[in-house]
């Protein structure tokens, strides 16, 4: 018997059941604590229950697996078709678990209280702080009903959490950066507790179903837990106020750009958390929001410094770094976090003055560096987005996201099965040596869609030991481009920060090792510059294996320089026929359309020349106008021949796309030039971003991660953003933009509040 069985939760399940096994081992010293269970002997010990757990969820997991793997049905989208009895036997065997997990976690934080002296090493505890993040995301995603459905108080707090986890998991690089070698051994407890009861309150969610997530005495219940992860114990801030006073700058922890990357996190966390004491209504804080709404775009002002990409910014790490520490000491005062939990309401009093005070001087400084560099061209070249921050809505404001039917938002191939063909079998049948094949073309052609399909084709696949990719971009890091290679098969994952301790050479024979003996498969995608092959071709053995290098590039001239090169594959735009097969599929997907729009529809393919980035580009228009011919026929004559012609073939399509743009979605997608270009950015993080700069819309009843997510799977329909990553339970774990539209909206940015 076979029906339909959520993975998504099914592997939730399992991930939720190895954390908690994890915690047990980590943190009970009750090993003679005795439980009862329909799965164990009765009153077993603690290590034998877990042993038992740890059984029960290895066998299911590789059942589901081997099903994932070998179901002809499954369709990528988080569901399958499993044996029934093999899921309901799952899900009657975690739940025989229920009451004893419950019972083991309720122990665990008696032991961690915040005297304790036995605290985890840092890396181990960050590791277990992304952990407990990452399960939250997935139980957001797999259970989105949940939170939404709970008391709106309990929601708020969900929120918080996240944004407290998200603090401590950047709080502790930034202080070590800054020169504290031992984090106080108070304040480590303190972070284990929190994440602990975390990881507790998450498993009492999914275990719960919808019948008792109703129950008051479910809301109650968690609502008690999440007071548990609340910082009650206001002796934590003064602890952080003490790291973040004795802070100074330290000279060789890190390189310029792990500086930058720690900084700018510990300076989102900020925001995150200015933002919520900026939503907080009191009389203390009335006094002091025009101080901070001031401090909050100095922050801002930093993020853009510390994205800028250019040497000559790095050298302002240490004087951010001072500033954000100064910003630090103001955000974790323990009175303004009283009025945040709601335990005070302060009028004027001597710590609203020196609050204020603090303050102030604050952005008498972040002013002082700020007009010190602003002189500079780096400076003016900067995007400004403090024209971005969306207008105050009502609560009552109606939040619509699109007119008409939402397009198509996976990836659509059209024309392209022949010149896969041909690049396959170059890299199948070719010589023995290593060979590079170019792939070139125009921008916005599809080369990178090519290459993807090529690379994931399964007789590739099979005939290669090892495939890895990479996208170089015009500016690169040697470095950053070598972590990239050696971990893009998603198996070296966890080696992250070894491979960031190690040097240019070091990274360099790192790779030669990897691809020593191998037949393999190397990808650069979007090559501006022989320089870079140069530089990385002392990696690539040639041991006569049939070793394959795939370029994309829009030069033909980079493709003549390289050495071991092949003959360039140019590739041809799509005809006429499959630009009109494209632009159906990413409108109506696999609905036919409606016969008196195929003739304007042959109309505006033939005026897309033949480039996929634009078919899709206006396909988003046009899926989101509805299907009056009248319309079509206007957009069409917008859309004239001489606007997709000569150098700048996709900037009016562009143009054309962002004007139908909703003024919420205009700011979030000009956001995306804040970031690297080709970077692939976190989903979560982008929303939590929108957020914090405002971008989002206040809608009672609805919380803002929910809008957040929905504007961005509307920018991911109208095929202006793409999916790089998708979650393993269904959702958007990363995300990235083609760079003809990152160029695109760096410029709109670039050019103020006016086209907003």
């Amino acid at each position: 018997m076979f029906r339909e069985c959520n993975f998504g939760a099914a592997f939730l399940d399992i991930r939720l059941h190895k954390t908690f096994v994890m915690c047990a081992r980590k943190w009970s010293h009750s090993n003679d604590l005795y439980l009862e269970s329909e799965n164990v002997a009765k009153k077993a010990r603690l290590p034998s229950f877990l042993s038992c757990i740890e059984d029960n969820v290895h066998k299911y997991e590789e059942d589901f697996r081997y099903s994932l793997c070998n179901i002809s049905a499954f369709d990528g989208s988080g569901l399958g078709r499993v044996p029934y009895e093999v899921f309901s036997e799952f899900l009657k065997q975690i739940k025989s678990f229920k009451q004893e997990i419950i019972q083991v976690y309720f122990t665990l934080p008696s032991s961690r209280s915040l005297e304790s002296n036995s605290c985890m090493p840092v890396d181990e505890l960050m590791e277990f702080i992304d952990l407990i993040l990452e399960n939250l995301a997935d139980l957001t995603t797999v259970y989105l009903g949940i939170i939404d459905d709970m008391d709106p108080q309990v929601s708020a707090q969900f929120q918080a959490l996240e944004a407290k986890l998200t603090f401590l998991k950047n709080f502790i690089p930034f202080a070590k950066l800054r020169g504290t070698a031992d984090i106080p051994a108070l304040l480590l407890a303190h972070f284990e507790v929190v994440t602990l009861n975390a990881a507790h309150l998450f498993y009492m969610c999914s275990v719960w179903d919808g019948k008792e997530r109703h129950n008051p005495e479910f809301c109650s219940m968690i609502y008690e837990q999440q007071q548990k992860i609340t910082p009650i114990d206001f002796q934590v801030y003064e602890i952080y106020m003490e790291v973040l006073r004795a802070s100074r700058s330290s000279k060789s922890l890190h390189n310029r750009m792990m500086d930058k990357q720690i900084l700018n996190n510990f300076n989102d966390s900020l925001i995150s958390c200015l933002w919520e004491l900026l939503c907080c209504s009191s009389s203390f804080m009335d006094s002091l929001k025009d101080e901070m709404q001031i401090l909050y775009a100095g922050l801002r002002f930093l993020r853009s410094i510390l994205r800028e990409q250019q040497e000559k910014m790095d050298e302002q790490n240490e004087k951010i770094g001072t500033l954000l520490c100064e910003a630090g000491l103001i955000i974790c005062l323990p009175s303004l976090n009283r009025v945040k939990e709601g335990q005070v309401s302060f009028s004027e009093s001597t710590e609203a003055l020196n609050c204020y005070d603090m303050l102030a001087n604050t952005n008498i400084h972040i002013k002082h560096f700020k007009d010190q560099i602003s002189g500079s061209s780096i400076i003016e070249s900067l995007p400004s987005f403090h024209s971005l921050r969306a207008p105050e809505i009502s609560k009552t404001s109606s939040h619509i996201l699109s007119k008409g039917k939402m397009p198509i938002a996976h990836e659509v191939m059209v024309g392209l099965d022949d010149e896969a063909a041909k690049v396959i079998e170059r890299l199948i049948w070719g010589p023995e040596q290593v060979e590079i094949v170019p792939i070139v073309g125009m921008a916005g052609l599809g080369k990178t869609t090519l290459a993807k399909k090529v690379y994931n084709d399964s007789s590739v696949i099979c005939n290669f030991h090892i495939r890895l990719w990479c996208t170089v971009s015009q500016e690169f890091n040697m470095k950053s481009l070598l972590i990239q290679i050696l971990c893009s098969d998603g198996k070296r994952l966890r080696m992250v920060k070894e491979l960031k301790n190690l040097n240019e050479h070091e990274l360099l024979h790192e790779l030669y090792q990897r691809l020593k003996t191998k037949r393999y498969l190397v990808v650069f995608d979007d090559v501006w510059d022989i320089k870079v092959w140069n530089e990385l071709r002392i990696s690539f053995p040639d041991e006569k294996k049939g070793s394959r290098i795939i370029f994309t590039s829009r030069s033909s001239n980079v493709a003549s320089q390289v050495e071991y090169g092949g003959k360039p594959h140019n590739l041809r735009p799509l005809s006429e026929k499959e630009s009109f097969e494209l632009l159906l599929k990413k409108v109506f997907g696999k609905e036919d359309c409606p016969q008196a729009l195929c003739g304007i529809a042959m109309k505006i393919a033939k005026k897309c020349r033949g480039l996929p980035l634009v078919v899709v580009v206006v396909a988003g228009v046009l899926a989101t106008i509805g299907h009056d011919i009248l319309v079509w026929e206007e957009f069409a004559e917008s859309l004239t021949s001489t606007m997709v012609s000569g150098t700048d073939q996709c900037k009016k399509p562009l143009e054309l796309s962002y004007e139908h743009l909703p003024y919420h979605l205009k700011a979030c997608l000009l956001y995306f030039a804040a970031f690297r270009e080709d970077e692939k950015i976190g989903a979560k993080n982008l929303m939590r971003l929108w957020i914090a700069e405002g971008f989002v819309e206040k809608i009672q009843g609805k919380r803002s991660e929910v809008i957040a997510e929905e504007y961005l799977m509307d920018l991911i329909g109208r095929n202006l953003v793409m999916v790089s990553k998708s979650r393993s339970i269904g959702g958007v774990k990363t995300c990235y933009i083609h760079d003809l539209i990152f160029e695109f909206c760096k410029g709109e940015a670039a050019s103020g509040p006016a086209r907003i």
